[in-house]
């Protein structure tokens, strides 16, 4: 029985096809079928009918791509996709039994498929694919339907996933009709969804499918039917398969969805052997059946049966998956689109170097069937996982290194694995450029991978490429989104090909890129390919570096390479000879072309070249003579030596047959930084005659092709074949004479050609045809006909004049003198140029190299330097607008600029008084939101800077000038640090521990929560640790792990300051002394003595040998760190300083200062070299580039400066003296601009000359002490002079309500008696002076101290008073005897501040000599004494007088518990802390500091409670109002009330000191009108000075004008009252209230009835004069304007901080002025100026002006006013 079940298992198909072949005719055949099938019916067991159903197989984690295998037909599921794996074990014997054969079955799809597509989701689809018994109706539709509903069904959760389909047979037919419904929607109206897979991207491995049909179907479809009595079914499928019309149907409408884009590659495999019923008919499925007319045509050396069985990985499994892969890879990571491919193309603008990729080059390939040996294991590692990531391949040249990279990257190309490549050319210099590898790479990497693209979109959304270094360049666009943790292809290795690195010059920056590539390759989901000449030995010891040696390679395998090539090679050449059959090339020429050649594949390359160039008859003379030629004279039969003989034999041969310009010729090919065409090199050479010139170029190049390739057309490049060729043409020990290069003349050569071309060609260029100004870069572009010699000339001559000077450093004076004279006539038109070619910024880029160069001359340098930033100050501008190179942006140069003097001409604009006279040091300020900048530091590289503002980070760029990110920690920081690359920041806090950040996504990489202060903080080793330490301790902990590495207790308690570069020193604030300490240990090595001394700040120079402190006196020492001696002591500053650091090279110190100056100091002159001014506050922090050509500053101001303090520029100096402008007017003859600044002077400048003629002063001094009265209503004031002035607050009137005067001398101190009737006050003439607050009258003069008093205050009783002076002693009082009670002595130093208990029995002081003492009244002893660090600036007593408050010069505050004696330190202000007081409760200090903060500290914590910041100058006085309020008052002039609870300013009265808000002057030119913010209108005469004062205002005034009569003046108040002005009385002759607030200007119409109000919201509102009714409807202009005058009694002129515009005001419309307008003035919109009543064709202008704070016009002059104090005179020529 069991033999009959195996006979029954068999075919009856296949035994009813032997009974007919061996003659037993159709009917015998058909009943042997027929009794065979019955017997299987009775005695097999019936098999349950298959159900449609969806099996998965593989399921891993986040997949990639489903794979779904389909059946074919006659199978079931799972032995389909079994392949039988025999048992080696069973014997000859058991195999020809009957019993079953034990084999091993392997499921393939589950066993060997998930280990080479680990990321795929495999599943079978399985379904009733029967013909014959147990056979179902269904048709290929209805099973196709079937899959599709089982696969939305499990795609649920993820519908757009790619599908791989792999179809067996029928399989396949069921495959093409399921993608045919989903793309038509299904043929079943119902099933919309079916597009879920339509509109997937998809693949098809179609495995022996008969696309045509099947010979043998017919015969099936027959047995089909006489199966049916037996309980056969008559099928659908057996009907399709024989009907070739519905199969061509089926192709058909399979097409369309191949065209759509959604289904990406399909492959077809076909058998080529038959079965064994089959025979002599063939394969079940033929090749012309399995064939879908696209796609890849695979044979498969197997039946039909096997073709979807696989038992082993064999040759045939592996060609199999070799095939599927790349369509897999497609899918898994499919290539970016178009759209995507253009947006990444912009983001990498620039940097991408589309001839680099191995598609674009001009290298071949590998011949057919050499070097296989190599390529093998170069794919196999491509392959394979290993941990070697980079495999590097050196050799000599000519060893194929190029030719064996092109053709790996063909077939990984194949494979689907090529992630990018690049490859260096000798003659495309761009490819030279190594800052655009990593872009270039990137960009490969994102056209092959939607992912990839996707993720550096991502990467570059908030970066510029163009700001980045090479490391920042590799991170951003390599190694993050390339990152395995995440990687875009995930299961996959992709392989970058990188070529020719060697012929790159600057091996340092190639070093850096491999350095990179090698050290983070394992971090990578990328193998890197690198072919070079060796390079290093730095490299062979890396880990994951595989090295292959070319000149190690067997020289057989080598020699059988080149030998195959020749013999083809040459074989070709006899065909075409026609002498194949005669014996040429006879082996011995073979062997010997060989002998000569191996191991250079470049050599046998050029003979073949050679030989075959020459016409047939000297084909075999010119072989034997290379054969025949011996190598030159000297040389050693070295390979290289036999392949430079061949070069001369080539060249002497081509000299012989064209000597006239080939030496020419050939030097420009060898130097040229790009291919040059014959054309270009015509152009070039022979200016006088381009087609002769062409013809002679030809010739010249006729006897080289060997060596060069010479395309037909001319227009084509030129190009060098082997690198090799111009090392041997500049070799003077193997080259001739005749023929010899010399590189720096070649360079000169190329240099002067093309400065020469471009004189020529500029001139005339149909560029300058161009008439409109303003025409946009599209239209310029379209004028345009560059041609390929002019570009070239452009683009790269800069390039050959570095050359020239690189190489030789005399006999360039002639070239100088034609670069000097291009930049005096030609650059304008070179920039346009560059500008419609796309090359502005590489335009740029080569003038800083230029500019850089140390053997320039300083007339090249200068007008490099000055063109460079001609070009940068308006940038953006020039892209869109060319042309404006020739007028817009030359205005904005300095008057000594040497471009402005030889350009600026022949244009109606231009400007009368600059910014500055010449190039300023300041290259840019960033602006941080009015947020004091407390310390800055830059990143190793200097294209970041940090800078902490106190409770955030900004990460700024340095060339952009923009924010990069902003940073918010947890809490108050104290330090910061950048690493080297810029992209990660550590920063310290004032509450304890430390964090670090990914300065890109913000991510916290690392953190300690310890409590301790960390006053420090430093990046160590390569950036993956943080050093940092506190009073406590100095810790280093790990970036990468979080792991505290280190935590030394240091010998010294002292706060640290700063670490060395290396992070192993570390420098801590003593008393009197600086300690130096080992990081690593703790141990001190030296300690330096600061006697007498206050150091506030400290640095390391960078070798860790020299320290350089910054004092409280203003000075600077210099400490040897060895020999502890000081040996440099630099005064200059005129106040603390705040901040010190070294420069790169040691050689130079920064410094900032209280001062508000930053100062560069030469370490071994011990001098001042420069005085950056610009802030306007205290710069808290300074920090140099690495490269010593840039400083930034931070300042309390809100800003970052960026300084060039490269020598030869100049410092600044503003116009109007570093006072910010704060009004402007014009006279109306235009001659003369007026304009007032903070520093109460009006100045008047001569328009046309810009300069200044004479100035006027109003107003008093600066306010030196301050002090509030005691119930808040009042505010006391000492100007720097001798005048006390008391302000009434309760309704914030600016005017002084009393004046006092009686001191000789600067008032010091003031104080408000208990009673607030009196005022007390201290001065340098030694008295302290005591007046009524009401009538300020002096009352008593108390005289006794021997020096100045610096303190004043009275008992609580008001009997007494209190002083300190500087003679060292405390006087108290009497005050109704006027005599000293008692005199307190004991202090070694001034006394700075006192208080009186609130008892009267004790006094408490604080001195300069760092002590706050507590005194006896009585007896005048010392009871109690603290000693601090620095000197005590202000004393308090708690209400019960149980604690006593001191805040000291060291920053701190200390809170002193007089019963226990505890001493609370509280620590956060950054300077000197000048005021302290209690608050009624004891619970609270408040404190002001020179640091313009005010701080709320609780007492029960010792923490700050809030923080105030408002004030732009110290805060000397602070006091508690009530529970609910905190009052300040600073140095500023201004008094602020702040809420507790929120820290927000209540109220703030600004004007202590007077200044000019708004003036306007008489058409006449004799009238000032003056607004004040004193509340006073003046009136001054411009010729005489004198002033005469209008007093009846009550608060600051914003605005006047005077009448076109100028009979009248108007003027507006904040309190919203306008007066009218009788100008010859002197008087006020009305009064208006609309009821209106927050106005912000005022006019009067020229009739003097209408009057305009603008208000801060931008409404103008129109008022009748007479009836004081509105007139009509307001205009809102949305925006605040700085001031408005009428032009005629309908049209307004509305003047903004960035536009003047004309309004109509009855229509309430803006006005659009047409060319000759009359009386209007210039007009100001979106950057242009332009003058209306001009009909000039150059009648606007684009001028780039940030910050402006007022501006004014007339009609051909206007003038800006910006925040920086700076004046901006800009007049209009042609008028009218």
């Amino acid at each position: 029985m069991r033999r009959l079940q195996v006979i029954l298992q068999l075919s009856p198909i296949a035994l009813a096809i032997i009974v007919y072949l061996i003659g037993g005719g159709l009917y015998i055949s058909g009943a042997t079928c027929i009794c065979l099938l019955a017997l299987q019916f009775l005695f097999l067991d019936e098999e349950q009918q298959a159900t449609s159903q969806l099996h998965i197989i593989v399921d891993p984690r986040d997949p990639l791509v489903d794979i779904v295998a389909v059946q074919g037909l006659g199978s079931a599921y799972p032995h389909t996709w079994m392949g039988k794996k025999r048992n080696k074990s069973v014997g000859r014997q058991a195999r020809f039994s009957f019993s079953k054969p034990k084999v091993e079955r392997v499921m393939w799809l589950k066993e060997y498929l998930p280990e080479d597509f680990p990321t795929a989701r495999i599943m079978a689809f399985e379904y009733n694919s029967k013909w014959l018994y147990n056979a179902d109706f269904m048709g290929i539709e209805e099973h196709a339907s079937a899959l599709l509903d089982a696969l939305i069904e499990q795609r649920q959760d993820s519908p757009s996933r790619p599908i791989l389909f792999i179809g067996h047979s029928y399989g396949g037919l069921v495959v093409k009709q399921t993608l045919i419904l989903s793309h038509n929607n299904g043929k079943i109206s119902s099933h919309d969804h079916y597009r879920w897979i339509a509109d997937v991207d998809s693949g098809v491995a179609f495995l022996g499918t008969p696309h045509q049909g099947s010979k043998y179907a017919m015969f099936a479809l027959v047995l089909s039917f006489i199966y049916r009595p037996l309980g056969g079914n008559y099928t659908h499928v057996l009907k399709l398969l024989s009907d070739g019309d519905a199969l061509a149907q089926l192709d058909n409408e399979f097409k369309p969805v191949l065209s759509r884009g959604t289904t990406k590659q399909t492959i077809c495999f076909y058998e080529t052997k038959g079965q064994v019923w089959s025979w002599p008919f063939g394969p079940l499925v033929t090749r012309l059946s399995a064939r879908l007319g696209q796609g890849a045509e695979v044979a498969m050396e197997c039946n039909h049966n096997d073709m979807n069985k696989f038992s082993e990985r064999d040759e045939r499994y592996r060609r199999f998956i070799g095939k599927l892969r790349p369509v897999y890879n497609t899918l898994a990571n499919p290539v970016a689109n178009e759209v995507v491919k253009d947006e990444l193309r912009k983001k990498l603008s620039g940097r991408i170097i589309s001839g680099s990729a191995y598609s674009s080059t001009e290298v071949e390939g590998c011949a057919a069937g050499t070097r296989e040996t190599i390529l093998k294991k170069l794919i196999n590692w491509a392959h394979e996982s290993t941990q070697e990531k980079v495999y590097w391949m050196t050799g000599m040249a000519g060893k194929g290194k190029s030719t064996i990279a092109y053709t790996l990257c063909e077939r990984l190309e194949n494979d689907g694995i090529l992630g990018a490549s690049f490859f260096c050319s000798t003659t495309e210099d761009e490819t030279h450029n190594m800052l655009h590898v990593f872009p270039t790479l990137a960009y490969g990497l994102g056209a092959r991978s939607q992912r990839m693209a996707d993720a550096l979109l991502g990467a570059l959304e908030s970066k510029n490429i163009a700001d980045m270094n090479l490391k920042d360049t590799f991170a951003t666009l390599i190694a993050s989104p390339a990152s395995i943790n995440g990687s875009p292809f995930r299961g996959q290795t992709r392989i970058v090909v990188l070529d020719g690195f060697d012929q790159v010059k600057d091996r340092n920056r190639v070093e850096a890129i491999l350095s990179l590539i090698i050290k983070y390759s394992d971090a990578v989901s990328l193998k890197f390919f690198i072919s070079s000449r060796p390079l290093s030995d730095k490299f062979e010891n890396s880990l994951q570096l595989r090295s292959f040696d070319l000149d190690e390679h067997p020289e057989e395998e080598v020699r059988e390479d080149i030998k195959f090539y020749v013999k083809n090679r040459l074989w070709e050449l006899a065909e075409r000879l026609g002498d194949k059959g005669k014996g040429w090339p006879t082996e011995e020429q073979v062997n010997a072309v060989v002998d000569h050649a191996s191991p250079l594949f470049i050599y046998a390359a050029t003979v073949c070249s050679y030989v075959g160039e020459v016409n047939n008859d000297q084909v075999k003379r010119r072989l034997q003579a290379v054969i025949d030629k011996v190598p030159v004279k000297g040389s050693t039969e070295s390979p290289i030596d036999k392949l430079y003989a061949l070069y001369a034999q080539i060249t002497d041969a081509a000299f012989k047959k064209c000597n006239q310009d080939i030496d020419d010729v050939l030097g420009l090919i060898i130097v040229a930084k790009d291919y040059l065409s014959v054309s270009s090199i015509a152009s070039l050479l022979f200016a006088d005659d381009e087609a002769e010139g062409r013809s002679r170029v030809s010739a010249a190049l006729d006897g080289l092709r060997s060596v060069l390739s010479v395309p037909k057309d001319h227009n084509e490049g030129v190009r060098v074949i082997h690198t090799s060729f111009p090392d041997f043409l500049t070799d003077p020990a193997r080259s001739d004479e005749v023929y010899r290069q010399n590189p720096f003349e070649c360079h000169r050569k190329l240099a002067t050609s093309c400065l020469s071309l471009m004189g020529r060609t500029l001139d005339r260029d149909e560029i300058e045809g161009v008439q409109d100004p303003y025409a946009s870069r599209d239209e310029v572009k379209k004028r345009a006909n560059i041609s390929g010699a002019l570009e070239y000339s452009c683009v790269h001559w800069i390039s050959h004049v570095i050359e020239v000077y690189d190489l030789k450093l005399e006999s360039v004076k002639e070239l100088e003198a034609d670069v000097i004279s291009f930049f005096e006539v030609q650059v304008l038109r070179w920039l346009v140029h560059m500008n419609v070619l796309g090359k502005l910024s590489h335009a740029v880029a080569s003038l800083r190299k230029l500019e850089l160069h140390s053997q320039i001359s300083a007339s090249v340098r200068r007008a490099s330097m000055e063109v460079r930033r001609l070009t940068s100050m308006s940038y953006s501008f020039l892209e869109s607008y060319p042309l404006q190179i020739y007028y817009s942006a030359l205005m904005q140069l300095p008057k000594k600029s040497v471009i402005a003097k030889r350009f600026r001409k022949d244009w109606n604009w231009e400007v009368t008084c600059e910014i500055t006279e010449d190039w300023e040091r300041c290259e840019g300020v960033l602006k941080l939101e009015d947020r004091q900048v407390d310390s800055i530091v830059f990143s190793n590289d200097g294209r970041t800077v940090a800078a902490c503002t106190g409770s955030e980070i900004r990460i700024l760029g340095v060339e952009e000038l923009k924010e990069l990110s902003v940073l918010r920690p947890r809490g108050g920081l104290s330090c910061i640090a950048l690493s080297s690359d810029g992209r990660s920041v550590a920063a310290g806090f004032r509450a304890g521990g430390i964090q670090v950040w990914d300065v890109e996504t913000k991510n916290e990489k690392a953190q300690d929560i310890r409590k301790e202060w960390i006053s420090c903080i430093i990046f160590v080793c390569e950036d993956q640790e943080v050093t940092y330490g506190s009073s406590k301790s100095i810790c280093r902990r790990s970036i990468k792990s979080n792991e505290r590495l280190a935590d030394i207790r240091p010998v010294s308690k002292e706060m640290p300051q700063s670490f060395s570069s290396d992070g192993k020193k570390i420098l801590l604030k003593g008393k009197d002394h600086i300690y130096i300490l080992n990081a690593e240990t703790g141990d001190k090595i030296s300690t330096l003595e600061l006697p007498g001394s206050q150091m506030r700040c400290a640095a390391f120079a960078g070798d860790g040998q020299k320290v350089a402190s910054g004092l409280d006196d203003g000075t600077i020492r210099i400490f040897n760190v060895q020999s502890r001696i000081e040996e440099a002591r630099l005064l200059g500053h005129m106040g603390a300083v705040t901040s010190i650091a070294f420069s790169g090279d040691n050689k130079r110190i920064v410094s900032s200062s209280f001062d508000g100056t930053v100062r560069i100091w030469n370490v071994l002159d011990r001098k001042e070299e420069m005085k950056l001014v610009g802030h306007t506050a205290v710069v808290m922090s300074v920090a140099y580039s690495n490269d010593s050509l840039r400083v930034a500053s931070g300042s309390v101001d809100g800003t970052v400066r960026i300084w060039s303090v490269e020598p030869g520029l100049e410092e600044r100096q503003s116009s109007v003296d570093q006072y910010r402008v704060t009004a402007l007017a014009l006279s109306g003859d235009e001659q003369r601009l007026f304009y007032a600044s903070r520093d109460r002077r009006i100045r008047i400048r001569n328009v046309d000359s810009g300069q200044e003629e004479r100035a006027l002063l109003i107003g008093r001094d600066h306010v030196h002490t301050v002090a509030i009265s005691n119930d808040g209503k009042h505010v006391a004031t000492a100007a720097r002079g001798k005048l006390l002035e008391i302000y009434n607050l309760a309704y914030s009137i600016y005017v002084p309500v009393v004046t006092m005067k009686g001191h000789e001398d600067f008032i010091l101190s003031v104080i408000f008696s208990p009673d607030d009737q009196k005022v007390a006050s201290g001065s340098h003439d030694r008295t302290i002076r005591i007046c009524d607050r009401k009538t300020g009258k002096e009352e008593k003069k108390l005289e006794g101290h021997g020096n100045s008093v610096w303190s004043v205050v009275f008992s609580a009783d008001g009997s007494k008073l209190v002083s300190g002076s500087s003679d060292n002693m405390i006087r108290i009082w009497d005050l109704e005897m006027e005599t000293t009670v008692i005199t307190l002595r004991g202090h070694t130093g001034p006394v700075l501040s006192i208080a009186f208990s609130s008892d009267g029995q004790k006094v408490v002081s604080g001195s300069h000599d760092k002590t706050t003492r507590i005194w006896n009244v009585e007896t005048g002893e010392v009871q109690q004494q603290e000693t601090h660090k620095d000197s005590v600036w202000s004393v308090a007593f708690s209400s019960n007088n149980s604690k006593v408050v001191s805040g000291c010069s060291d920053t701190t505050i200390h809170v002193w518990d007089l019963e226990g004696g505890k001493v609370t330190i509280l620590g956060g202000h950054i300077a000197a802390v000048l005021s302290v007081t209690f608050s009624s409760d004891q619970q609270q200090v408040v404190s002001g500091s020179h640091d313009t903060t005010v701080r709320l500290w609780d007492l029960k914590t010792g923490k700050e409670m809030r923080r105030m910041d408002g004030h732009t100058d110290s805060v000397q006085f602070v006091t508690f109002q009530g529970d609910e309020s905190v009052l300040s008052a600073s140095y500023d002039g201004t008094y602020r009330r702040w809420d507790v609870q929120t820290s927000k300013q209540q109220t703030e009265m600004v004007g202590l000191v007077n200044w000019v808000k708004s003036i306007d002057v008489s058409s006449d030119d004799r009238l000032l009108a003056v607004g004040m913010n004193d509340s006073t209108v003046r009136i001054l005469d411009v010729e005489t000075g004198d002033e005469e004062i209008l007093q009846g205002h009550a608060l600051t005034v914003r605005s006047v004008a005077f009448s076109y009569d100028n009979e009248k003046i108007i003027s507006m108040s904040d309190d919203g009252k306008i007066h009218i002005w009788n100008v010859e009385k002197k008087e006020e002759e009305k009064r208006l209230d609309f009821g209106l607030h927050r106005l912000s200007s005022v006019t009067i119409s020229p009739d003097l009835q209408t009057i305009a109000l603008g208000d801060w919201n931008g409404t103008i509102s129109f008022w009748n004069v007479e009836t004081g009714r509105m007139e009509m409807k307001s205009i809102n202009c949305f925006k605040s304007m700085s001031s408005m005058s009428f032009i005629t009694n309908t049209d307004l002129v509305i003047r903004f901080c960035d536009m003047i515009g004309v309004w109509n005001v009855e229509s309430g419309d803006e006005r659009a002025p047409v060319p000759g307008s009359a009386n209007v003035p210039i007009l100001v919109r979106d950057g242009w100026i332009y003058s209306p009543s001009s009909s000039a064709t150059n009648s606007r202008c684009w001028f780039p002006l940030k910050d402006i704070q007022r501006m004014v016009s007339t009609a051909s002059c206007i003038a800006f006013g910006l925040e920086s104090g700076d004046l901006v005179i800009v007049k209009f020529k042609q008028s009218i």
